[in-house]
Parts: C-alpha cells; sequence; structure tokens
C-alpha cells in the first residue's frame, strides 16, 4: 500500500537569475539512513521515502539529478535517475555556492540530492530564503521554479507510513 502525501508551504524568494527559459530545481535531504555507520545506505524507511520522490516527481521534466558522493545521498537519487534514464551526477556537498551558480547558468531541471547542513544553503544560493533542516527532518522538498523575473519557491513534503 502506498502512501504518499504533498504538503505545500509558499517560501519567499528575493534574488532571482535572469532566466531567459522556466525551469525547476528540486533540492531535497537524503531519505532516512542506516544508523551507526561511516558510510550509511538508507534504510527501510529510507528506500520507500526515495521510491516516493519517484513517484512525486514522475510527471515532471527533470534533465539533471545531482547527489552527493554517499551512499545514502546516491541511494535516494536512484529511483528517480532510474525512472528519467538519466545517469546521477556527483558533486561537491562542501560548495554550494559553485553548484547554485552552475544550476543557474545552465537553466535546465533539476534535482539535487544533499544534506541537512547543505540543502538550506543551496536554496539560499539559489535564491530562497533562509531555514533550517534537522538530523530528524526527512522528506523535504525545495521545488525553485524560476519563470523570467520570478522566482516561486514551494515546499513539499515526502510521507512514508509509519
Amino acid at each position: 500500500k502506498l502512501a504518499l502525501a504533498i504538503i505545500i508551504l509558499a517560501l519567499g524568494g528575493n534574488a532571482m537569475a535572469h532566466a531567459t527559459e522556466t525551469f525547476t530545481i528540486y533540492v531535497t535531504r537524503h531519505a532516512e539512513k542506516v544508523p551507526d555507520q561511516v558510510d550509511p545506505g538508507l534504510s527501510n524507511k529510507g528506500q520507500q521515502r526515495a521510491n516516493n520522490l519517484a513517484i512525486m516527481l514522475k510527471h515532471t521534466k527533470l534533465e539533471k539529478v545531482l547527489s552527493t558522493k554517499y551512499k545514502r545521498t546516491q541511494e535516494t537519487a536512484a529511483p528517480v535517475a532510474a525512472q528519467f534514464n538519466l545517469p546521477v551526477t556527483t558533486y561537491a556537498a562542501s560548495d554550494s555556492e559553485a553548484l547554485a551558480k552552475a544550476l543557474l547558468t545552465e537553466q535546465r531541471n533539476a534535482l539535487v540530492i544533499g544534506h541537512s547542513n547543505t540543502v538550506p544553503t543551496l536554496v539560499k544560493f539559489l535564491g530562497g530564503d533562509d531555514f533550517e533542516l534537522s538530523e530528524r527532518d526527512y522528506g523535504d522538498v525545495f521545488m525553485l521554479q524560476f519563470h523570467a523575473d520570478e522566482l516561486i519557491v514551494t515546499r513539499l513534503v515526502v510521507t512514508v507510513p509509519e
């Protein structure tokens, strides 16, 4: 049985790339991981959340999937990448500013999988507002829609059954 809930919260955005086309960047943290491992993979719940993320993004027109080098981010990205027949491009978690500049220059529909300490920074460099994610926050997907001179930031939530 599949349970997928999407909660939408509008967030402000004050900066905007000079976009010539409309494009959307989705930014999310990896799903739940197995505890107490050096480079943990996803738990069963995390695998379900990653699969639900793919279901949520099924009707989008993703052109690129990016993830850090860690198992938990790669495994979160895998179902979406497979669905769109795209490779998972690895990026450095330590340089959100450079990643944001590259994404804004490319102007392609993309999904970026990061971490609780990198997702807020990346969203801010892309033009969104400040926010925090704790180590317990999973499932928040920040949808940044770039239209000409406007940025619309929407916070979606991918859930899994308890």
